[in-house]
């Protein structure tokens, strides 16, 4: 069994993407799905108990509820680490899925298959697209997996909560882990930027200089193929590019 945590709330567009790129994973085994909505609002009732079969899907709506100005990201994820140790300590590992990002159907597969012995799994050099402007910039993460292409086993939930205060909870974690593989494969996931609704706290939301054009959309085709389509809504090219160095040194 493998177990799933996804911080969401007043994200609709984004959760209803995130629950079709679940729904399309190619892993057969058992998987918790843990979801956890801060929303004042509801976003999350489209997935349903029947979701997938060997899915199970647990729930939790933390309190107070988000509002603008607050980052609850630790919050939340440490909520689903407490029902973590109280029902499904016993799972092999343990993926942060966030739900505005873009997953390939084999993605809970091929992390799975990289792990062998280690505790903390990710893939490095994270490809940021942004569909607002349509612009995209490869980072240089060389020393940590972002949070979202990130999976650990329940022998570090521990050192997880220590970093949870951090406001880059993923780049505090792989610092300090030990036992910890970082690899490059396919672009297994790509952070997906620009989305409407409440606004994501890392690099790449804005119009940034250093971000690669692509107005045809044929760079994200390449690398989510026909999935792109379900992006294409989202163009809008009606501000200024900016360059943020800084943003993108905190990737390397």
């Amino acid at each position: 069994m493998i177990t799933l945590i996804t911080p969401t709330g007043v994200r609709k567009k984004q959760f209803e993407l995130c629950a079709r790129w679940m729904r399309q994973q190619t892993y057969e085994g058992d998987v918790t799905w843990i979801i956890v909505d801060d929303g004042a609002q509801r976003t999350t009732d489209l997935i349903t108990a029947d979701f997938r079969p060997r899915w199970t899907i647990e729930k939790i709506y933390p309190k107070p509820s988000w509002s603008h100005g607050m980052n609850t990201q630790g919050r939340n994820l440490g909520e689903a680490l407490m029902l973590i140790e109280k029902k499904y300590i016993n799972s092999e590992c343990i993926f942060v899925i966030e739900d505005d990002d873009y997953y390939k159907p084999n993605y809970l597969e091929r992390m799975i298959a990289n792990f062998e012995n280690y505790d903390l799994v990710g893939e490095k050099n994270t490809i940021y697209y942004n569909v607002n402007f349509r612009r995209h910039i490869t980072n240089a993460n060389t020393a940590h997996a972002s949070l979202f292409q990130t999976a650990f086993t329940p022998r570090l939930i521990p050192l997880v909560r220590s970093c949870l205060r951090h406001k880059f909870i993923d780049a505090e974690l792989w610092r300090l882990a030990h036992n910890k593989y970082l690899f490059k494969e396919d672009d297994l996931a790509v952070g997906i930027k620009g989305m409407p609704g409440r606004a994501g706290i890392g690099a790449g939301h804005g119009k940034l200089m250093n971000m690669k054009q692509d107005f045809n959309l044929l760079y994200l085709k390449k690398l989510i193929g026909n999935d792109t389509v379900h992006y294409e809504r989202y163009y809008s090219n009606n501000s200024q590019p900016r360059y943020d160095v800084l943003a993108h040194k905190r990737h390397r």
